[in-house]
């Protein structure tokens, strides 16, 4: 087996509980060597490591820009970390049949593989913006779980049962995240339970399968815990980094996580096929799982951001929540266009700016739109804004309506679209009951996932699983799309809303990155990217 280069950095912030102000009480957590995790209180901080590589490569800002932009719910014309190639459509054929291509450089996918290079380092390769936070995820997973059984737990035999299951379940569903991320991304990766090594590369249909075989090994121990246990509430509050500990986050008891872990299994089957190719039995299974997901007053992964940057797993000022108020993200014309008439979300969140702004490396990154802060989705403030990790009340109840809409069930999938713009203060007349027929329903639904579940974390996954990113000579694009045309024939230019097809053509599944590859070769040919 070959050492993976990722995961032979040992991250200096294991014993680190990072975000957390009530655990960081070692006295200097540079200098314990890996025999400290032997006491049950340094494990107990050792946990939140996981934390660790998803603050050093930014994954609240660097992954969540680059599936905001691919799935044009933002955009981002800077060349800072790759993103003016993330988001470089190929074209915009006009209304006159006028087509206009980028100024600078050739399609996206042509110009991220051009940068698949060391040289560019982790933060301007764009493939490696979510593999190293993830494998650096699964390798602290996998160094703590190997440690567990040297750990010298106290209490009774059958609360040491708990607390070391505890231990186990955590791990477990953070490996099921991170395997979740990098199988819904990338074309293939690899898969390993030995700390600093991996095994061949497998296909990213590989990668889902051990990500639901972790999430599934945590709900066999969560099964065998009370949902009252005193020792799993003891340790699982801990894990928990105190900022996120506010809003839609905090304990998450042992029934609310295995709905967690079921909102999750439903989303790897929804979010890796295109929506045509879901099976009655696959969409039966997204049903089943979703049902039984997470409710309305369940906590989830969140993250929040604490004044003290220093502490807290994401940099204040580091994410999409700020960026979109300093100018480095920009709301997306198409995203507004799907906000229906009257909607109080637009209201309390988006406003028209003074003048429109456009920017000469392409049209499709103009914009009439800012977003307004403190609001729902903004905030120049810590701890006012929040996004979430992973799944969320609103997309468990969309993939029930997707699931409900697809078997013909319209009304009942309807129903669960209504309940969210309820849920949301959309102050938007109920759909479902009116008359709506499938292609309609769906409709309604696509809408709502832009809106319901703008930044948290869907974007890219529906733009690739609904077509949107093939070539338009495949089906692809997005026909009557709003966009700024520039008109620099004349002087001052003008600038006017127009109507247009946008051919996109992006990578729907990313390569390894050469950081990667060069020291891990890729070994498994015919794999299709």
């Amino acid at each position: 087996m070959k050492k993976i280069y990722l995961l032979s950095i040992l991250f200096a912030g294991i014993l680190i509980a990072s975000c957390s102000k009530d655990t960081l009480k070692l006295e200097n957590p540079n200098e314990p060597g890996l025999e400290v995790l032997g006491v049950e209180s340094e494990m107990q901080k050792a946990a939140l490591g996981v934390y660790n590589p998803l603050r050093i490569y930014y994954f609240m800002w660097f992954v969540q820009a680059d599936h905001n932009v691919m799935g044009d719910a933002l955009s981002i014309p800077h060349g800072n970390f790759g993103w003016r190639w993330v988001n470089q459509v190929s074209s915009i054929t006009r209304s006159n049949g006028q087509v206009i291509t980028p100024p600078e450089g050739s399609s996206q996918p042509e110009m991220l593989r051009s940068r698949n290079s060391r040289d560019y380092g982790s933060s301007d390769n764009t493939f490696a913006h979510e593999w190293f936070p993830n494998y650096g995820v699964i390798g602290h997973a996998n160094l703590m779980m190997s440690k567990l059984d040297d750990v010298n737990f106290t209490g009774t035999e059958a609360e040491i049962a708990v607390k070391k299951n505890t231990f186990k379940i955590w791990f477990l569903w953070w490996k099921g995240f991170a395997y979740s991320r990098i199988g819904s991304i990338y074309s293939q990766g690899t898969i390993s339970d030995i700390y600093s090594e991996a095994g061949r590369y497998v296909s990213h249909a590989e990668i889902i399968a051990e990500a639901n075989r972790n999430f599934e090994e945590a709900k066999t121990l969560l099964a065998g815990i009370n949902e009252d246990d005193t020792s799993y509430r003891t340790l699982m509050t801990s894990f928990i980094p105190s900022p996120f500990r506010a809003k839609h986050g905090g304990f998450i008891s042992p029934r609310m996580l295995e709905r967690n872990i079921n909102s999750y299994l439903a989303r790897n089957i929804l979010v890796n096929k295109y929506a045509e190719d879901l099976t009655s039995a696959e969409l039966t299974e997204i049903e089943t799982l979703a049902s039984n997901g997470i409710r309305e007053d369940d906590k989830i992964f969140n993250v929040i951001t604490d004044p003290n940057s220093d502490l807290c797993f994401v940099y204040q000022t580091a994410w999409a929540p700020y960026r979109l108020l300093a100018g480095w993200e920009f709301v997306s014309e198409r995203l507004v266009q799907d906000f229906k008439e009257g909607d109080a979300r637009y209201t309390r969140n988006i406003k028209e700016r003074a003048s429109a702004y456009t920017n000469a490396r392409g049209m499709s990154y103009g914009t009439r739109y800012d977003v307004i802060s403190n609001g729902d989705y903004a905030s120049l403030d810590a701890g006012v804004a929040e996004m979430p990790m992973a799944c969320t009340y609103e997309e468990t109840q969309l993939m029930l309506a997707e699931a409900k809409i697809r078997k013909d069930q319209i009304d009942a999938g309807l129903a669960h679209i209504d309940a969210i713009r309820t849920y949301q203060n959309a102050e938007l007349a109920a759909v479902s009951g009116t008359g709506l027929n499938k292609a309609a329903a769906l409709e309604e639904l696509r809408k709502e996932r832009r809106i319901g579940l703008f930044l948290k974390g869907t974007a890219f996954y529906d733009a690739r699983r609904w077509g949107i990113l093939k070539p338009v000579s495949e089906g692809g694009g997005r026909t009557n799309a709003n966009f700024l045309f520039v008109n620099t024939s004349v002087t001052p230019a003008t600038v006017t809303l127009e109507q247009g097809t946008i051919d996109y053509n992006y990578m729907e599944w990313w390569d390894v990155p050469a950081d990667e590859t060069d020291f891990n070769p890729i070994e498994m040919p015919g794999i299709k990217d």
